[in-house]
Formats: C-alpha cells, structure tokens, sequence
C-alpha cells in the first residue's frame, strides 16, 4: 500500500467522514486516472495508469464501508483485528449467532421469515455499528473497536447467507 486511503482520497483520518466527499473525491480522482487516458502512452504508462486505478479502487471501496473502514482505521493504528489475542468473541455473542444460525436453518425455504430475521439482524448491526464513531473519536478503547468490528464482520457472514438463502428461493 503505497498512500494512505484517506490521504488518497482527500480525506480527514476519521472514521466519520462525508460519503458525498467520498464519492465526489473518487470521481475527480477517476476521471483523472482512467486507463482509457493513457492508451495511445508507451506499455509503462499504461500499467502504471493500471495500477493507479486499482488502489483508488480499493480506497474507495474500503472507505465506503464503515466496517471496512474501521478495520482500515485499526490498521493504520497497528492494531490487527486477526491478531490471535483478538480474537475471543463474548459468550453472549456467540449464542446469539448460533440462535441466528439455527433460525435460518430452519426457515430456509420461507421468504417471510427470512426477511424477518434479516431485518432484526439489521437492527442489531445498526446498534453494533452506532458504537463504532465513539471508539475512534478520542482513539480510546481500540481494543472495544476491534470487538465491535469484529461482531461486525460476523453480522456480515450471517447476511451474506440469509441472501444466498432468499436468493434461492426465487
């Protein structure tokens, strides 16, 4: 990674930051960049235009997401969320993933339910993710920060296969 996302895309190194900026950012920044600019350059260039776009793109997609985001904000602060000593989960936590897990097992086959369970798992990350802004404020408790997100990229798994499940059953 050669430069800071944020940096990168003309950005304070918050967590909280202006997604209509973000994407404003980007587009100039694209627009600049494009590979079709640079086609009738020497082989170099080309790749080097290439490359270029694939970091903003990175960037960009990296920054757009607040869970994403967090774990980028985490590493520039060196502190690795897949560190061994970060990985332990609260019990109460695990139990309400595998309650989650075992309802979707069961209702597999019913688009209602599945929506239901969707959306109370919606509402679950939304109170998760409404932690997220407080931790990197002040740059205290990083440690809750890795925690939260963490949980967060469990949410994400969860969802991932309660749309796989309703997209099956279209």
């Amino acid at each position: 990674m050669s430069l800071n996302f944020f940096t990168l895309l003309q950005l304070p190194e918050t967590f909280t930051i202006d997604l209509k900026k973000l994407d404003q950012h980007y587009q100039s920044i694209q627009k600049e960049i494009h590979p079709d600019r640079f086609a009738s350059l020497a082989d170099e260039e080309k790749i080097a235009s290439i490359k270029k776009t694939a970091e903003v793109n990175d960037a960009y997609q990296t920054l757009k997401s607040p869970i994403r985001r967090a774990e980028y904000l985490l590493y520039l602060y060196d502190m690795n969320i897949h560190d061994e000593k970060n990985m332990a989960v609260p019990q109460d936590f695990l139990m309400q993933q595998m309650e989650w897990r075992e309802e979707l097992e069961t209702h597999k086959q019913n688009k209602e339910a599945l929506e239901k369970l969707a959306s109370d798992i919606q509402k679950n990350k939304n109170e998760i993710m409404s932690q997220l802004p407080g931790f990197f404020e002040k740059k205290s408790n990083l440690h809750d920060a890795i925690k939260v997100t963490r949980e967060l990229n469990f949410i994400e798994k969860i969802e991932q296969h309660i749309n796989d499940a309703l997209i099956e059953i279209i």
